[in-house]
């Protein structure tokens, strides 16, 4: 490695950082590819050939490299501490939603649900990701076919500058809304794109704007709809509206 120039060692490192894999043919973890350049930067150091993997004639290889730890974040495989995801069999769901620790019926059980759902679904893995979920991540959309679906499009709309009907990173349709399980996702972010809610006994209405003029119902103006601020609006939000059963 320390032998090779370093226009060449560049080429080799992009191809390097996308194909790089263990030897039972499984991709590593983001931190542990970030460990592999590093170690490998200070192999390149130590060795006094007057460059670092990391410097700028590397761009194109560095480009690469943040390209996969984005591919494998997405993939559930940063390595970082993650939330524990529990599948179910369809009889153990059952059971969960009997017993009350998903659905509506209260803060908590809501919690639970969207972070299932999440997690399910919309391929977040990551503890942070459900924590820093921002007003608009999550949008109502419909498809080609006018069939009406959730859409995590918050990386896409970052990252491209897109329309957020031009570009989604993964969708659960709004089938899971249908029967006496209404859609924790209809609860949480579709109340927040209008203007007043369909019916007085809706559990309760989270909009980007306040309105003062329905003093009857209680609005909040609220970006960050997180974990972090779920956890607390909601407890304010079911002290004075009943939710329910």
């Amino acid at each position: 490695m320390t032998q090779i120039p370093a226009v060449k060692l560049n080429e080799l490192l992009e191809d390097f950082y996308v194909n790089v894999k263990k030897t039972d043919g499984s991709y590593f973890l983001a931190t542990s590819l970030h460990a592999i350049r590093q170690g490998l930067d200070r192999i390149v150091k130590n060795a006094g050939i007057g460059f670092s993997i990391t410097s700028g004639s590397f761009n194109s290889s560095t480009k690469k490299f943040k390209e996969k730890l984005k591919v494998l974040s997405k993939a559930g495989m940063s390595g970082a501490r993650s939330c524990n995801i529990v599948y179910f069999s369809l009889s153990g769901e059952e059971e969960m939603w009997r017993i009350g620790c998903f659905g509506d019926g209260s803060p908590l059980a809501l919690l639970s649900t969207v972070v299932k759902y999440n997690s399910q679904f919309l391929n977040m893995r990551m503890l942070q990701e459900h924590a820093d979920l921002m007003y608009g991540d999550i949008e109502f959309l419909k498809d080609s076919q006018n069939w009406p679906f959730f859409a995590r499009t918050d990386n896409a709309k970052r990252e491209k500058g897109m329309g957020l009907s031009q570009v989604c990173h993964s969708q659960i349709y709004h089938e899971h809304a249908k029967g006496q399980r209404r859609c924790p996702y209809c609860l949480l972010y579709k109340y927040m794109y209008i203007h007043h809610p369909q019916s007085t006994r809706s559990p309760f209405c989270l909009i980007a704007r306040k309105d003062t003029a329905a003093m009857d119902n209680i609005w909040y103006e609220e970006q960050r709809m997180g974990l972090r601020s779920l956890r607390g609006i909601i407890p304010k939000l079911a002290k004075k509206i009943k939710l329910d059963q």
